[in-house]
């Protein structure tokens, strides 16, 4: 089942943060897997937002594997792939023209953390903030209101279109639609009545967004708030701590520490 958010609902210590606080760290998070190539330091990375979700936002492990679920195609390719193509380091395997190295294997084993780091750090955001608090969030930092009504309805629509179309893809199954018989052009041609439905659907709930929106007085006059998060001692504290972490690894990253594959 599709779910129209991430957010997970417990009291925890990240659901009592600042919005502005876990989008920086989350940020921090992202950038870091970026920066950096060593495998030993993103697969720590990772393990660490794991850490992070699990013992101080409650968020159930299983939760976290069924969203990172649809990449794990991805992340097997990088393991494969990167192998094949990287020939540093010492040669483990060798069989006719295909040399698998200590290099190529690391790189592979980076490759896939990094995206899990990425990828992950975003849940620190999603998985224990609101969608409603995340947009007030990006306000109070100065992101203009329109800016973030575009996030948030991205946020909340996406998953919405992604339901429509398992709802849709079932309806036509139980039709008798055969997705996965017949040529590759044959199989993409039975898609034709899951689009075409989809694309009706998506068009109507734009123009009913565009309605509700518009029935708001949207775009007239400045906008007030009933509510204003204001930042607590311990959400300076952390994002204190949070700030000095990521400066001494960037420091660590442009004098070239952690940096390649030991």
């Amino acid at each position: 089942m599709i779910k129209y958010s991430m957010y997970q609902a417990h009291d925890s210590v990240f659901h009592r943060l600042d919005p502005r606080v876990k989008f920086i760290m989350s940020l921090y998070i992202f950038v870091s897997g970026v920066l950096f190539s060593n495998w030993m330091f993103l697969v720590a990375s990772f393990s660490f937002v794991v850490f992070l979700l699990v013992g101080f936002g409650r968020v159930r492990l299983r939760t976290i594997g069924v969203y990172l679920r649809p990449i794990v195609p991805l992340v097997v390719i990088m393991l494969l792939l990167w192998p094949l193509f990287l020939r540093e380091g010492r040669v483990l395997v060798q069989v006719w023209r295909i040399t698998i190295t200590s290099g190529g294997v690391l790189m592979g084993i980076a490759m896939a953390a990094r995206i899990l780091t990425m990828i992950s750090a975003t849940f620190l955001l999603l998985m224990t903030t609101q969608q409603k608090d995340i947009i007030s969030g990006l306000t109070q930092m100065g992101l203009p209101y329109d800016y973030g009504l575009t996030l948030v309805i991205a946020l909340r629509y996406v998953p919405t279109l992604a339901g429509m179309a398992q709802t849709i893809t079932d309806a036509q199954r139980s039709r008798g639609l055969e997705l996965d018989r017949g040529s590759l052009l044959e199989r993409i041609r039975k898609y034709i009545p899951i689009l075409a439905p989809l694309i009706v659907g998506a068009i109507r709930m734009a123009q009913e967004l565009a309605i509700a929106i518009d029935s708001r007085a949207f775009g007239h006059g400045p906008r007030t708030y009933l509510y204003k998060r204001s930042m607590r001692g311990a959400d300076y504290a952390i994002l204190a701590v949070a700030t000095a972490a990521f400066c001494v690894l960037t420091y660590a990253r442009v004098t070239g520490y952690t940096v390649g594959f030991p």
